[in-house]
């Protein structure tokens, strides 16, 4: 199973490079104190640093609000994951706790101010790919029961079940998502700036580093652009899935799970 970019993102995005960071047999069930500290920390930090009206001036959310509008997409709608991170601390509200993988990239996000997010190599299907949609493609948002159809030409993550993250890197899917049983990731760091790559090279390591140090696991990096445009995962993944449809037993049990949350609320 492969991870391609398709030769027409980089003809309108020549400088994306991409680092990945393939994590193998991780336990990612605990909570991590330390990584939720350093979390707390960079949030602090970047609630200090940024109101939200100027959050858009930074040069590392403005270039992806450019690149969400080359492909038709209006940033302030639909914010890059950046720009959603920097959105809630300088609003004074905290990132919530999510599992150890997915609290220790929000923090090198924040830290760094690059998008970051991944896939679960267990629950993708086929190579996945990051590329123009056709249109109609199917993407199930996380967290939720209802089917999106993609329209023509927007950025995205795909397998042959479906999107896996929309609109570049504004919301993942329900299917990847990391979760507390995720064994097998890739993490996706991604960056326009033109940062040399000696120096995001240097920010892939680091986060080797912290995956060692907190969570464990076997590593193995990579990093891609226009003269590197695949990596073999190495993994089988899923034979089949179809984001199209979902099992009836699991919209009962989300809609389980909304009505519980609905009445905590009233209580």
């Amino acid at each position: 199973m492969y991870f391609k970019i398709d030769e027409k993102i980089f003809a309108q995005y020549p400088s994306l490079k991409i680092g990945v960071i393939v994590v193998r047999g991780i336990n990612n069930s605990r909570r991590i104190s330390s990584i939720e500290s350093l979390l707390r920390g960079i949030s602090a930090q970047r609630g200090k640093e940024f109101t939200s009206k100027d959050i858009s001036e930074n040069h590392m959310v403005d270039i992806w609000n450019r690149a969400y509008g080359m492909f038709g997409i209006h940033p302030k709608k639909y914010l890059p994951s950046i720009a959603a991170l920097l959105k809630r601390v300088a609003n004074g509200k905290q990132i919530p706790h999510i599992n150890p993988i997915v609290d220790l990239y929000n923090y090198f996000s924040l830290k760094y101010l690059l998008p970051i997010g991944g896939e679960d190599l267990d629950w993708l299907c086929g190579d996945l790919q990051l590329t123009f949609t056709k249109g109609g493609e199917a993407f199930r948002p996380l967290g939720s029961i209802e089917i999106e159809k993609a329209g023509e030409g927007e950025v995205a993550y795909m397998d042959n079940g479906g999107i896996t993250c929309r609109y570049w890197n504004y919301r993942e899917c329900e299917r990847t998502k990391f979760t507390n049983k995720t064994v097998n990731a890739a993490i996706i760091v991604e960056d326009l700036s033109n940062m040399h790559m000696d120096q995001f090279g240097a920010i892939i390591r680091e986060m080797e580093d912290g995956i060692i140090k907190y969570i464990g696991g076997q590593i193995e990096p990579y990093l891609l652009n226009q003269e590197n445009p695949e990596i073999d995962f190495r993994v089988e993944g899923r034979k089949n899935a179809d984001d199209s449809r979902i099992p009836a037993q699991e919209k009962v049990y989300f809609m389980e799970m909304e009505q519980l949350k609905k009445t905590e609320d009233i209580s």
